[in-house]
């Protein structure tokens, strides 16, 4: 698994953790990571979408799944990296345990 679905977000001093679940409902397996914190990365929120690959994280807002930006009354397609797919560097690997509570 490489991403999916957020679940939940946790803001540390330094990182944010994400944890994501499949998108396959045979499987709903549930996998973490740690992305670099900044303006974007305190953004994501449950609904949203996370996939990463190399040092990447991509995110997509929920509002932003599947939609069509409107601009000045027209309706225009999303822009990759503005609208969706949106990325965040990611430290370390997948498979991050939840981090303790404060």
């Amino acid at each position: 698994m490489v991403g999916g679905t957020v679940v939940e977000t946790i803001i540390l001093e330094d990182r944010v953790w994400v944890n994501t679940v499949d998108n396959d409902e045979t499987r709903n397996t549930q996998c973490a990571i740690y992305v670099q914190k900044n303006e974007k990365a305190l953004r994501i929120s449950p609904g949203d979408s996370v996939w990463w690959q190399g040092g990447s994280a991509m995110w997509t807002p929920y509002l932003n799944r599947g939609a069509v930006r409107k601009q000045r009354g027209e309706t225009k397609e999303q822009r990759g990296g503005i609208d969706y797919d949106i990325r965040i560097p990611r430290i370390g690997f997948s498979g991050v345990s939840r981090p303790p509570a404060h």
